[in-house]
């Protein structure tokens, strides 16, 4: 299983495609992804739940819900991957489906040329979903999947302080084995990876509230409003306050 750092740190991710067919092994990110059969068909692994999907069939992968394809038979497949700041009113970060399959009515000729379209493709395929959905807690361990839960705990914790060490005996394991085992798997430290969450959440409030420079820092999980403002510049080369005046 690998991660895709790709579809993960982009908050205004989104994509949509078309394809014959798609083979792709076991991979996680921190993204939706939408994949509907149109014809032929697919096997999908998402965790441990198999499904095969035939014409008119969907799922919806939650992000860092492990994931697989293998295609059965050619035909045409529809796919779409997007962050879950596009859907914030949806994203349930604490819970994942029960059932991952679903109908989706979306347009095999939809067409995105803005933000807004997108957003609105993005909460199309959403509210598809939840309709007559059921919903359970996800687990802070994920059975034998250690990464998994560590990106988990990242997402969940981030407003705090979101130590590495509280991280490690969340899991059960040695700090110094998480410390080297996250970075080779995402190419940054823990604290890197929850700095960019912390950025894309602080992107969202700036642009989206009208909450203080201060309280978005603080919310976010940020000691400091100075060091809010310089993980800020670092990652986007503007403060917060010339973020929000170029968002407007």
């Amino acid at each position: 299983m690998f991660f895709e750092s790709k579809h993960s740190l982009n908050e205004n991710e989104f994509n949509l495609w078309k394809n014959k067919h798609i083979n792709f092994p076991v991979h996680i990110h921190r993204s939706f992804e939408y994949f509907k059969q149109i014809h032929g068909s697919t096997e999908i692994w998402i965790e441990e739940r198999k499904y095969i999907l035939c014409g008119g069939e969907a799922v919806l992968v939650f992000p860092f819900q492990p994931h697989s394809y293998t295609c059965i038979e050619d035909g045409e497949i529809q796919m779409s991957i997007f962050s879950p700041e596009m859907v914030p009113s949806f994203y349930k970060k604490n819970k994942i489906p029960t059932n991952n399959q679903f109908t989706c009515d979306l347009s095999e000729a939809v067409t995105v040329d803005n933000i807004y379209h997108k957003k609105s493709v993005a909460y199309f395929i959403c509210g598809e979903f939840e309709r007559e959905r059921e919903y359970i807690e996800r687990s802070h361990n994920l059975g034998d999947e250690l990464f998994v839960s560590l990106l988990v705990y990242a997402d969940n914790h981030f407003r705090d302080k979101c130590l590495l060490l509280d991280a490690a005996k969340a899991v059960g394991y040695d700090y110094a084995y998480i410390s080297k085992f996250f970075k080779k798997k995402v190419g940054m430290s823990f604290r890197q990876y929850v700095n960019r969450i912390r950025i894309l959440e602080s992107k969202q409030l700036l642009k989206g509230t009208s909450k203080s420079i201060s309280e978005i820092g603080e919310m976010c999980g940020f000691s400091s409003t100075r060091a809010f403002d310089r993980e800020f510049l670092f990652q986007t080369g503007l403060t917060p306050s010339d973020y929000r005046k170029n968002s407007k």
